[in-house]
């Protein structure tokens, strides 16, 4: 885990749970969960997980586990029709200018850190985590359980086919950190497929926040 991230004790082992990366319409992204999904899913929530300034994907490997292998053990403890019909996944992608997708990296600097443009970059980066979620949102079904899906949710596509007017991944949810904070902020104003957020450090309003960070006594 990068350092600049406060999600999980990297000292500590996480739980297992399975990771695929595959491309989508130009970006890689990580599936959390996709080979667990039960077998008779006909249902799939889809948590959205946005990672801080200076991160990248992979720092939300922690909370991506934690979140499914206790969605697991409730839908264990729970025996029913509707915990065996709904599935969960967890997907994480590189915010613009991060990861791969590194272009400039002075301009991922605070204005301490001398980047004169640092709020316009910020807005940048925050703004484009929701087009490019919401993107992927239009798009990853297909290559998940679509004509011509391979891997692990291939073998669900029978089961999940029957739900086909209300769409295989039917819930929408977020949790960001830090600057994924303030992405998942936006998208709950901006995205109505959004059913629910979890901000872990982050700003509904931006203006604010960069007005206090550009004052004499800011310390964050």
């Amino acid at each position: 885990m990068s350092s600049t991230s406060p999600m999980g004790d990297p000292s500590q082992q996480p739980p297992q749970v399975s990771k695929t990366t595959i491309p989508v319409t130009g970006l890689l992204v990580d599936v959390y969960g996709l080979e667990e999904l039960p077998a008779g899913a006909t249902a799939v929530s889809c948590l959205w997980l946005h990672h801080g300034r200076l991160g990248n994907k992979n720092d939300m490997a922690t909370i991506a586990a934690l979140a499914l292998s206790a969605w697991h053990a409730r839908a264990r403890s729970n025996s029913t029709s509707s915990s065996s019909s709904r599935g969960l996944i967890a997907v994480a992608f590189d915010s613009r200018n991060h990861g791969a997708r590194l272009a400039h990296k002075e301009s991922n600097d605070a204005w301490r850190d001398g980047n004169k443009t640092h709020a316009q970059d910020m807005f940048g980066v925050v703004t484009g985590g929701v087009v490019d979620m919401a993107h992927l949102m239009d798009t990853l079904e297909g290559y998940l359980f679509g004509n011509g899906a391979s891997g692990p949710g291939k073998i669900q596509v029978a089961a999940l086919n029957s739900r086909r007017q209300g769409g295989l991944i039917d819930q929408h949810l977020a949790l960001g950190v830090s600057q994924g904070g303030h992405t998942t902020w936006q998208a709950m104003f901006a995205e109505p497929r959004l059913s629910a957020g979890v901000v872990v450090i982050g700003c509904p309003d931006y203006m604010c926040k960069l007005y206090n960070r550009h004052q004499p006594t800011y310390i964050y």
